[in-house]
């Protein structure tokens, strides 16, 4: 992977980077909590924006086992994903 992806910032307000998201999510963090609670990201001041990011690298991961190249956003906010409340 392109070194300057692993230092993205997907969690602006805890300053998560996706290397450790990323991380998180091989290791075992297989639902939206999981990854709140082993990074901290999207549990921040803001209210959870990056969620909007995290989402859809978890799903890509779970479906394919891969990471995506490039993070799209799901900007619909209609979706419910593994370990968020309905």
């Amino acid at each position: 992977m392109d070194p300057r992806k692993t230092k993205e910032i997907i969690c602006f307000c805890n300053n998560v980077p996706r290397h450790e998201i990323e991380k998180a999510i091989s290791e075992g963090a297989n639902s939206m909590n999981k990854i709140f609670d082993a990074t901290t990201a999207g549990v921040g001041a803001c209210g959870g924006s990056c969620r909007r990011k995290l989402a859809p690298m978890l799903e890509h991961y779970l479906t394919t086992g891969t990471f995506p190249e490039k993070i799209i956003p799901d900007t619909t906010g209609k979706k419910k994903y593994k370990g968020e409340k309905t």
